[in-house]
């Protein structure tokens, strides 16, 4: 019985790996980069600060600052604030309509264990120049789990550390719906 060379061994790998990277060189397999989605001098988007509607007092301002940490992490767009830049090339406007907090689950003794945060919210976003609405989504709807507990002080810091949360959610929701459409 002939032993096979290491040629022809290691020759057979080569082969096998050379059609691997072909294949996965025509597969058109890119990274994402959305930074030309919306055409090559659309640089800034102006975030104004949502109107808020809800029971929350600043909740607004958590979802602004959410918008300019997502939104500067991702560098696609840069966000600028509502009067930073006379020209901006989007603009994003929104309205926080509601945040409920609802018991979510119960003890035996009937005891709240967990409340449900569910916010809901309208958000768009339109071209300066044109007008154009370029991403819309009416009656966004996002929840948020937090324990509840006996102490008012530590169901009101779950709460708004639940805020929070959902204030990251909703930055990152509407980044990500508004570069999916292309």
């Amino acid at each position: 019985m002939r032993e096979r060379s290491r040629w022809d061994r290691t020759g057979g790998a080569i082969a096998v790996s050379i059609a691997c990277l072909l294949a996965s060189s025509a597969c058109g397999y890119r990274p994402l980069d959305g930074r030309s989605a919306f055409g090559p001098g659309v640089r800034t988007i102006e975030l104004y600060a949502f109107e808020n509607a809800s029971r929350e007092p600043g909740f607004e301002q958590q979802v602004a600052d959410a918008m300019v940490e997502e939104f500067a992490r991702r560098a696609w767009l840069e966000p600028v604030l509502q009067g930073q830049v006379v020209r901006p090339d989007l603009i994003m406007t929104g309205r926080l309509r509601s945040a409920d907090v609802r018991s979510n689950s119960y003890s035996a003794g009937g005891l709240a264990l967990e409340q449900r945060v569910e916010v809901v919210f309208d958000v768009s976003v339109r071209e300066r120049e044109s007008g154009k609405v370029v991403y819309r989504h009416p009656d966004f709807r996002l929840r948020e789990i937090f324990q509840s507990s006996a102490d008012p002080q530590v169901s009101a810091s779950n709460k708004e550390q639940a805020l929070r949360r959902v204030a990251s959610s909703i930055a990152e929701r509407v980044h990500d719906e508004l570069f999916q459409r292309f």
